[in-house]
């Protein structure tokens, strides 16, 4: 389906929100707007930056999201997996002692795609979910004036001293966020998905001490959207979050889909880079994706 195609359905859908929140106020009511449209993309920490971004966009043909730069403070890159985006970062000094005695690379944060924040954070303030103040990122804008790029807002409750949880809102000056992932997808599927065939990232395995606390802080920032079953909530199109006891509050693994299990095991046979497997899921060798646990089904 193209970006146009989907307008009047988007509208729709927005009005039919809106028009119940009217209703539901008329009758003395309130609704629980939502705050979350999706993931927007996984951050994962490397000492190599550059070695995993080429393996992510050159040894599986992942579309660049954007390229690996330098920034003032980190170095970034994108790769995009259909659904959202996967970025690979440094920082230019280590942030603590815990940072360094890490591995090659490790799953840091999730960026979450909001409402917009002139309605988002109102909802965040009438749910009681703390956060800390929006921070603009400033950059030079396409047209090639000095703006804001993106505003960030940490959400502190969820966010812990290995994962960091917060929304990421770009400016319309400096991307169109709907456009963007459509092209970047359909860049996928003319690629057939790379060696592996990816599709999409399916879900995020997120670790946690604390379960039934997690859960409860979890739904409370994703509601109206309930978990289809213990500890897994789909987020509009992007992958799903799934919380499970872990003795580290932390993202253990993502996963990703795939159009054929087969062949992506073929070929990572072929390149000595497969992992341990089951009928329904096989792992990337942690050898390849510097420690990481990256798993297809």
């Amino acid at each position: 389906m193209s970006y146009c195609s989907t307008i009047p359905i988007l509208l729709a859908a927005t009005l039919s929100v809106t028009a119940g929140f009217l209703v539901a106020e008329q009758n003395g009511q309130r609704i629980t707007l939502p705050v979350i449209r999706q993931v927007d993309h996984i951050l994962i920490e490397s000492d190599d930056p550059g070695v995993l971004f080429e393996f992510l966009t050159r040894t599986l043909e992942l579309p660049v999201a954007w390229p690996l730069m330098d920034y003032p403070g980190f170095t970034s890159g994108g790769a995009a997996a259909g659904n959202v985006n996967i970025e690979i970062l440094k920082y230019a000094a280590p942030r603590s002692s815990a940072a360094r005695r890490r591995l090659a690379a490790r799953f840091v944060g999730i960026a979450l795609e909001p409402l917009p924040l002139s309605d988002s954070l109102p909802e965040l303030r009438a749910r009681g979910i703390p956060y800390h103040s929006p921070e603009a990122f400033l950059s030079t804008l396409p047209d090639g004036s000095r703006g804001t790029s993106w505003t960030t807002v940490s959400l502190t409750q969820l966010s812990k001293p290995e994962l960091s949880v917060f929304l990421r809102e770009y400016s319309p000056a400096f991307l169109n966020v709907a456009i963007r992932r459509n092209q970047l997808g359909g860049q996928l599927v003319l690629n057939q998905g790379g060696p592996l065939g990816i599709e999409s990232v399916d879900e995020i395995l997120l670790g946690t001490k604390d379960f039934q606390g997690a859960r409860a802080r979890w739904q409370q920032l994703l509601a109206p959207i309930v978990p289809s079953s213990k500890g897994i909530w789909q987020i509009g199109e992007g992958p799903a979050i799934h919380l499970v006891g872990d003795g580290k509050d932390r993202i253990r693994r993502i996963v990703l889909k795939v159009e054929s299990l087969e062949r992506a095991k073929a070929f990572l046979k072929e390149k000595r880079m497969l992992g341990p497997a089951s009928a329904a899921e096989i792992a990337l060798h942690p050898s390849a994706i510097q420690g990481l646990d990256i798993r297809i089904r």
